[in-house]
């Protein structure tokens, strides 16, 4: 074969490839795009519970009045948005979701001390971790050299004078 037939037998596996492909997605493509819709619908469900939540904290209200109140806005802000068909378990859970982050941030309960990582003096040396690489001959005769190695010095007449 010639480097001609090769190109035109890549040409046509490659298009049978993405035919394949494209059948697939075309199969999968009310699933896939169900599953991102209810993610996106989630996400905004919880958006909308925070805000509600934040804006009936400052009302005086009973609890369940200001679940009540709750519950309306994140219903107008989904009627608005065009979205139907959220169930009144996911609006109570991200409800109760929301009202859970607003407490935990808003909390002032400072009697958690953090953990200090224990500090152990004279450990044996058979616990320590040691290095499993040695250093190649060269790097320790390189450090071998650069222990004996002269100094150089300046004087004050700014020679350069070695030692050694």
């Amino acid at each position: 074969m010639t480097i001609k037939d090769w190109i035109y037998l890549g040409i046509t596996v490659a298009s049978y490839i993405i035919a394949i492909i494209a059948g697939i997605y075309t199969k999968n493509r009310a699933k896939i795009n169900k599953a991102t819709a209810v993610g996106k619908t989630l996400d905004v469900v919880g958006q909308l519970a925070t805000y509600a939540v934040h804006e009936t904290e400052s009302l005086d209200l009973e609890n369940e009045q200001k679940r009540a109140a709750a519950v309306q806005i994140i219903n107008q802000g989904l009627s608005w948005f065009g979205i139907k068909d959220v169930t009144p378990n996911t609006v109570n859970g991200a409800i109760e979701k929301a009202v859970n982050a607003m407490h935990l941030a808003n909390s002032d309960d400072k009697s958690v001390e953090p953990i200090q990582p224990e500090i152990v003096p004279n450990v044996p040396a058979k616990n320590l971790v040691q290095p499993t690489v040695a250093p190649d001959k060269s790097e320790q005769q390189d450090v071998a050299n650069s222990v004996n190695a002269p100094v150089a010095e300046q004087n004050t007449t700014n020679e350069v004078v070695k030692n050694g």
